[in-house]
């Protein structure tokens, strides 16, 4: 069962309308040798139902990260955060929004609403692997420089 732990893909649902800033954070997740699949939505309600495996996504994964941007062209991107916040606690996965703005009371909001994290825009290799190494559930995922075996 170990083994199939250390196998396993990260999931990553990475929630971002701009092309530009949906590429940089991929090469960034791609550079940081990340064993993971990315899923990439571009609209808050195409990202609730991959979330919710509704409609044509009923065999969606279960992600373990999701990378949101806060500012979607249909709507708030922590709309999402209520769908997550509604799983039992070990189930949830880590939440991270993605910002270019400074605005502290959005952070407050932000945090208060369950995101675990935050990364500026555009998303550089660095502080994807920040993110990861800071957020222990994510280790088995990464590359053997990153998480070690414990015998």
């Amino acid at each position: 069962m170990i083994n199939d732990l250390k196998t396993k893909p990260m999931e990553i649902l990475l929630v971002e309308d701009g092309l530009t800033d949906a590429k940089m954070t991929m090469f960034a997740v791609r550079r940081s040798q990340v064993h993971h699949r990315l899923t990439l939505m571009r609209t808050l309600k195409e990202s609730l139902r991959f979330f919710k495996r509704q409609s044509i996504y009923s065999q969606a994964p279960t992600p373990d990260l999701i990378l949101l941007d806060l500012m979607l062209p249909d709507g708030c991107g922590l709309d999402i955060l209520e769908s997550v916040n509604q799983l039992e606690s070990q189930q949830r996965p880590t939440v991270v929004a993605l910002t270019a703005s400074n605005d502290d009371s959005l952070r407050d909001r932000c945090q208060a609403m369950g995101v675990h994290d935050f990364m500026k825009k555009p998303v550089h290799e660095r502080e994807f692997m920040r993110v990861v190494r800071d957020h222990k559930k994510l280790m088995i995922h990464s590359t053997p420089l990153l998480s070690k075996p414990t015998f």
